[in-house]
């Protein structure tokens, strides 16, 4: 062979190697894109049309889902419908199919939600709000005390909280605050968290948590150790994909959280109870602080965990936790109906 039919047969190798990754890659995103939404329902009402999602049988929950996920994020609280509760998760605006413009602040999703119940004739609900999603559960909470029998925070954002320099400057930090190639830049996350799970979440060891490196490593092995702390890392990654129908969400909750005005704490009227880590390095445990000394009345349960996941780390912590929410809503709300 020539020395230029060589170069020529690598170039056209590597061109037909381009085309299968593309082609699979394409096979990809239309399959999770289809996924994304195969398990929800689409609603007009009176504020705009709301996506969500609803699980289980029983009392309705409310849950106002964290950043990056969406109505798909339902799975960390699987617990409460194997309790018997009812999950209903809906997209808030700016993710998948609820648009922007049907609310960009805290208020506004409050508002919002409420207008979902009223189309899906649920009068009261418990509130969960995790994460991002807490500013708008206590809002809820605050502007429909009526409809809200109890409130519940996880890992939740209370206050005017900035960006680390680790979110800013990670290799996944660097790609929320991206537009230009979400759907390819997750893509490979996605495949890097299930085929190198391990070496993929050392990226949330520095934004999600304050432990230092040899100590995440740990961690990451108790949890890749337990089949079921395993399966909900790699939900997480599956609920992230496709990015792009997620964005303008993500990039609201952003400015949300670095701009929060103080929130309405005293007209919050019902039982709350508050879940945060001494260790997160997402949003800080200043958050969970913040909501229990400002919500007359709540309760504060502490815990290490994975940092701002609390859901990983030691599987007795997180029964244990999740056994205090379940016996909280049952101590509040099974004397009525939704």
């Amino acid at each position: 062979m020539t020395w230029l039919g060589w170069v020529l047969g690598t170039v056209a190798a590597v061109g037909l190697l381009w085309l299968a990754l593309w082609a699979w890659y394409r096979r990809w995103l239309a399959n999770v894109a289809r996924k994304a939404s195969e398990d929800s329902e689409l609603v007009d009402t009176r504020l705009g049309p709301v996506e969500y999602g609803l699980r289980g049988d029983g009392y309705v929950v409310l849950h106002f889902h964290g950043g990056n996920v969406g109505h798909n994020g339902w799975f960390f609280l699987e617990h409460l419908v194997t309790a018997g509760y009812q999950v209903l998760t809906p997209d808030r605006p700016g993710y998948l199919g609820t648009p922007i413009a049907n609310g960009r602040t805290p208020e506004e999703q409050a508002d919002l939600a409420a207008a979902l119940l009223d189309s899906l004739g649920i009068a009261t609900v418990a509130v969960v709000g995790l994460s991002a999603g807490g500013p708008s559960a206590i809002q809820f909470a605050a502007r429909h005390p009526e409809r809200t029998s109890a409130l519940v925070l996880l890992s939740a954002i209370s206050q005017r909280t900035g960006l680390s320099d680790d979110q800013l400057n990670s290799s996944l930090g660097r790609l929320v605050m991206t537009p230009r190639y979400q759907n390819v830049a997750y893509f490979l996350i996605n495949r890097m968290m299930h085929t190198m799970t391990a070496v993929s979440m050392r990226d949330f060891v520095k934004t999600e948590t304050t432990y230092d490196a040899a100590t995440g490593r740990r961690l990451i092995e108790q949890v890749l150790n337990d089949p079921a702390q395993k399966r909900q890392v790699l939900a997480m990654s599956d609920a992230m994909v496709p990015a792009l129908p997620r964005f303008d969400g993500v990039m609201n909750d952003l400015r949300v959280q670095r701009e929060l005005d103080e929130l309405p704490f005293a007209e919050v009227t019902a039982p709350t109870l508050i879940v945060g880590s001494r260790k997160d390095g997402d949003i800080g445990y200043a958050n969970s602080v913040n909501a229990h000394e400002k919500l007359t009345g709540s309760d504060l349960v502490t815990v290490d965990q994975f940092g701002h996941l609390i859901w990983w780390g030691d599987a007795a912590v997180t029964k244990e936790f999740e056994g205090r929410i379940e016996a909280f809503l049952e101590r509040h709300l099974r004397g009525g109906e939704a």
